[in-house]
């Protein structure tokens, strides 16, 4: 909730939406995304205030991959590395599950968050698109973190890695 009230342009989801779901919904994402190989949600807390998030899945057009959905850091604690820690846990998440890459769809405004992503290797692939599930046409880019360099060099792996994306946070 933090972070949708904090950059609500920067996430599919909505504050109003979020906010709408039971309790029940909740721990049954809670529960999915503490466990296997699909969901993965790390949290970094202060306290038991949220201070930095991010969500991991396998999306189910190019389940070789894992596609990074969301990623927040509060604002006090943005420059301090907490983003930088976030995204390697993510990251070595989706290697300890086998994935041959790491994609990611972010507004193309968010110049820092494009530009911590390009310093842990994630390259643009695409251009930018327009989410069509959006009222407000949020416009989001594709980027990529190769894991596996032999997958990589096969004719099909930009194509999968820009397989239609799925927002599966639940």
């Amino acid at each position: 909730m933090a972070a949708l009230a904090d950059a609500p342009g920067s996430f599919w989801q909505t504050l109003a939406d979020e906010s709408a779901r039971p309790p029940a919904d909740w721990r049954a994402r809670a529960l999915r995304n503490s466990a296997g190989d699909a969901h993965a949600t790390f949290l970094l807390e202060r306290g038991n205030e949220p201070m930095g998030m991010v969500d991991v899945h396998q999306p189910s057009l190019a389940p070789e991959f894992r596609e990074l959905a969301a990623m927040w850091v509060a604002p006090a604690l943005r420059g301090t590395g907490a983003a930088d820690a976030l995204l390697d846990v993510a990251v070595e998440w989706a290697r300890t599950v086998s994935a041959i890459g790491v994609r990611l769809w972010v507004v193309p405004d968010n110049t820092a968050a494009v530009r911590i992503y390009i310093r842990h290797g994630f390259e643009l692939i695409g251009d930018p698109e327009s989410d069509p599930d959006d009222p407000a046409g949020k416009v989001y880019v594709p980027m990529l973190l190769t894991l596996d360099k032999e997958e990589a060099a096969l004719p099909t792996f930009l194509a999968r890695a820009l397989a239609p994306w799925t927002d599966e946070s639940g």
